[in-house]
C-alpha cells in the first residue's frame, strides 16, 4: 500500500504545482503605455479595456491582447482641396495621433483596431483627416484661410476628433505647413497685401514726417515765445529786485538813524540813572552808616544804665543782708549774754558774727560775679543786637523803627525789676487800665500801664535816656517833638565793695 501512496502523492503535487503555474501566467499587469483588452467570455461587453493595473485571464475560457498607446505621425500633403470660392487650394499637414485612453473610446479601439498594425493604424487615420480637412476647406474662402490659420486649424481639429474617437483614436496636434492655390490667388493676395502693407508704411513714413515738421515747428515756436515771455520775466524780475534793494536800503537806513537816535539816548538815560543811583546810594550809605552809629550809641547807653542798674540793686541787696545778718547776730549775743556769761556767750557771738559776715561777704562776692557775667552776657547780647541793627540800616531801612523796637524788647524786663520793687507794697487801690472802655486797644493798655503805675520815664530819664512818643509821656509834660536820639551817656563809676 505505500508503494501505491508515493507516486499518487507526487502526482497530487505535481498537479497543484503546474494549476498553480497556470494561475500565476494567467495574471497579467497592464504597463501604462498599453491597453490591455480581455476579451471571451467578459460578461457584458465585447471586451474588458485595462489601462494600467493587472487582472486575472481565466484559461480556456478568456484570452487577452495589447493595445500600444504611442503616437503615430501622420503626414498629409493635401492638394487640390476646393474651397467656396472653387478655388484649388494645397494645405500640407502633419497629425499626430494615437489609441484613446478614454474609458468611454478604448472599447472603440479594441473594437476596430484590436490585432492592426500601426501603418495600417495610421492609414485609417489619413483617410478620415483627410476627408475632414477637404470639408472645412470647402466651407472656408480662400481669404479666411490665407487669413485665419488659427480657425483654420481649429475647425480642422474638432471635425478630426469626432471622427477618430469612432475608431477609438484621439488627436494629439495639428499643424499646417503650408497653403498654396494653383491659380496664384494667394500669391496676389499676398502681394496685394504686401503692397497695401508697403503704401501704408510710407503713408505712415510721411504723416510721421509731415508731424514731425509740425511738431518740430510748434516746439519752436513755443521755445521762441517761452524765451520772450522768460526774457521778459527776467527784465521785470531785475526791475523789481532793484526797487526792492533800494527800497531795503532806505529802510535800513532809516532804522539805523532811529537805532542810533534810541542808543544815544539809551546812553544818556542810563548814564543819568547811574548817576542818580550813585547818589541815591552814596547817600544811603551815609545815612545807613549815621544811624547805625547812632544805633550802637543807644544799645550801648541802654546796656551801661541796665548793668549799672544791677550792680546798684546787687549792692544794696547784699547790703541789707549784711545789716540783717549783724543784727540778728548782736541780738543773739545779748540774749545770750544775759542766760549765761556774758563774756564768754559775746565773744562767741562776735566770732559767729564774724563768721556769718565772711560767708555773706563771699556770697555778695559770688553774687557780684555772677552778676557781672550776666552783665557781660547782656552787653554781648546787646553788641550783636547793634550789629543786627547796622545791617538792617544798610538795606536801607529806618534806624528809628529798629531802635524804637529794641527799646521795646527791653519794656518786659523793665516791668519785672519795678515789679520786683513793689511786690512787698500794700496797695490801697487798683486802677483800672484802658479806661475800663470797649474796644479798649493793647497799644492803649500799655500806654496806661506806663502812665499810671510805671514811673518807666523817670527810670529812663535818671539813666540818661530819652524813651519813644509811643510809650507815653511824663505827666504834666507835652509831647517832645521828633528829634535824634540824645548822645550817649559815659556809664557810672560803680561802688567799690566795702570789705
Amino acid at each position: 500500500m505505500n508503494d501505491i501512496t508515493v507516486p499518487l502523492l507526487a502526482v497530487f503535487v505535481i498537479f497543484i504545482v503546474m494549476i498553480g503555474i497556470g494561475v500565476a501566467r494567467r495574471y497579467r499587469m497592464c504597463p501604462p503605455d498599453r491597453i490591455l483588452v480581455v476579451y471571451g467570455k467578459v460578461g457584458a461587453g465585447a471586451a474588458r479595456c485595462y489601462n494600467g493595473g493587472s487582472t486575472f485571464v481565466m484559461p480556456i475560457f478568456q484570452s487577452y491582447a495589447y493595445l500600444n498607446l504611442t503616437p503615430i505621425t501622420i503626414e498629409i500633403p493635401l492638394r487640390s482641396a476646393l474651397s467656396s470660392q472653387n478655388i484649388r487650394v494645397n494645405a500640407p499637414a502633419n497629425f499626430a495621433v494615437a489609441i484613446s485612453n478614454d474609458p468611454a473610446v478604448m472599447g472603440n479601439a479594441a473594437t476596430r483596431l484590436l490585432g492592426k498594425a500601426p501603418p495600417e493604424i495610421a492609414e485609417l487615420a489619413r483617410e478620415i483627416i483627410t476627408g475632414q480637412m477637404r470639408v472645412v476647406i470647402a466651407s472656408m474662402t480662400i481669404e479666411e484661410i490665407n487669413a485665419d490659420r488659427e480657425k483654420l486649424i481649429s475647425l480642422i481639429t474638432k471635425g478630426v476628433e469626432v471622427e477618430l474617437r469612432k475608431i477609438g483614436l484621439h488627436l494629439i496636434n495639428c499643424n499646417i505647413t503650408d497653403i498654396t492655390d494653383e491659380s496664384g490667388y494667394i500669391d496676389a493676395l499676398g502681394k496685394e497685401a504686401a503692397a497695401k502693407a508697403i503704401n501704408d508704411a510710407q503713408i505712415k513714413v510721411a504723416q510721421e514726417n509731415q508731424r514731425g515738421a509740425i511738431g518740430k515747428a510748434e516746439a519752436e515756436k513755443l521755445q521762441a515765445i517761452r524765451v520772450a515771455e522768460a526774457e521778459a520775466s527776467a527784465a521785470i524780475g531785475r526791475n523789481k529786485a532793484e526797487q526792492d534793494i533800494v527800497a531795503s536800503q532806505a529802510e535800513l537806513a532809516e532804522k539805523k538813524a532811529e537805532a542810533d537816535r534810541r542808543a544815544e539816548v539809551a546812553q544818556k538815560t542810563a548814564k543819568a540813572k547811574a548817576e542818580q543811583a550813585a547818589y541815591e546810594a552814596q547817600k544811603a550809605t551815609e545815612d545807613a552808616r549815621a544811624m547805625r552809629d547812632e544805633a550802637s550809641a543807644v544799645a550801648d547807653q541802654v546796656a551801661q544804665a541796665n548793668a549799672a542798674k544791677e550792680k546798684v540793686r546787687v549792692d544794696a541787696e547784699a547790703t541789707a543782708i549784711r545789716a540783717k545778718v549783724t543784727a540778728e547776730g548782736q541780738a543773739a549775743a545779748v540774749r545770750i549774754a544775759a542766760e549765761g556769761d556774758a563774756a564768754s556767750v559775746k565773744t562767741r557771738a562776735e566770732a559767729d558774727a564774724a563768721a556769718i559776715e565772711l560767708k555773706l561777704t563771699a556770697e555778695a562776692k559770688g553774687k557780684q560775679a555772677i552778676l557781672e557775667a550776666e552783665a557781660k552776657g547782656r552787653q554781648a547780647l546787646l553788641d550783636a543786637q547793634a550789629d543786627g541793627l547796622a545791617k538792617f540800616t544798610q538795606g536801607g531801612r529806618d534806624a528809628t523803627a529798629a531802635i524804637n523796637l529794641i527799646l521795646a524788647q527791653q519794656v518786659v524786663e523793665v516791668a519785672r525789676v519795678q515789679s520786683d520793687a513793689i511786690q512787698k507794697l500794700k496797695f490801697d487801690k487798683v486802677v483800672v487800665m484802658g479806661g475800663g472802655k470797649d474796644g479798649a486797644s493793647a497799644g492803649g493798655f500799655v500806654q496806661d500801664l506806663y502812665k499810671n503805675v510805671l514811673p518807666l520815664h523817670e527810670v529812663a530819664k535818671a539813666a540818661g535816656v530819652v524813651l519813644p512818643g509811643f510809650l507815653g509821656t511824663e505827666a504834666g509834660a507835652a509831647a517832645p517833638k521828633q528829634q535824634a536820639p540824645a548822645a550817649p551817656v559815659a556809664p557810672a563809676t560803680p561802688p567799690k565793695n566795702k570789705a
